[in-house]
């Protein structure tokens, strides 16, 4: 979670966004939430309360993204948002890209992947962990689509797809 806020963070910094939402309703080591465990780390970093939203309900990466499409319309933001840089681990970008694309279609989609692991992404395969978490998400990619829950990508709504 420390690396995914790290990012969030970054790209605050950068003024690459003017909100961030944190969601994530699993319970933690600490008994806490993971959006609340995030959202104070960004607090602590700097980042105004009043710029985060908060969606504590998902348990899955469907979840995270149809709860907070629907926390969105009841904060009166959705129809505002064209595009969105989604920030999680990468060893899952791929999925988390497929399953925006299958609950946000029209959405213009990016992502920033976080990195627990002490080599870069492009040498993955060098490390056992991080190898055995990129086949693992790998093997979730088919049943996934064949049971809906994701969407294959598009061009138009990502932009590095060819």
């Amino acid at each position: 979670m420390q690396a995914r806020v790290q990012v969030a963070l970054k790209l605050w910094r950068d003024g690459l966004v003017a909100r961030i939402l944190v969601t994530g309703g699993q319970v933690t080591g600490t008994g806490q939430l993971e959006a609340e465990v995030m959202c104070e780390g960004l607090v602590a970093a700097g980042v105004p309360e009043e710029k985060i939203v908060l969606e504590t309900r998902a348990t899955n990466t469907g979840e995270n993204v149809r709860f907070s499409i629907e926390l969105l319309k009841q904060l009166d933001l959705y129809d505002d948002i064209h595009s969105v840089i989604a920030v999680g681990s990468a060893s899952a970008s791929r999925r988390y890209l497929m399953t925006l694309e299958r609950y946000w279609p029209d959405l213009v989609k990016m992502l920033m992947a976080s990195n627990r692991y002490p080599v870069s992404a492009d040498k993955w395969h060098e490390h056992p962990e991080f190898a055995a978490d990129v086949l693992r998400e790998w093997n979730k990619i088919q049943p996934y689509l064949d049971a809906g829950y994701l969407k294959e990508l598009s061009p138009q709504t990502c932009p590095l797809i060819d």
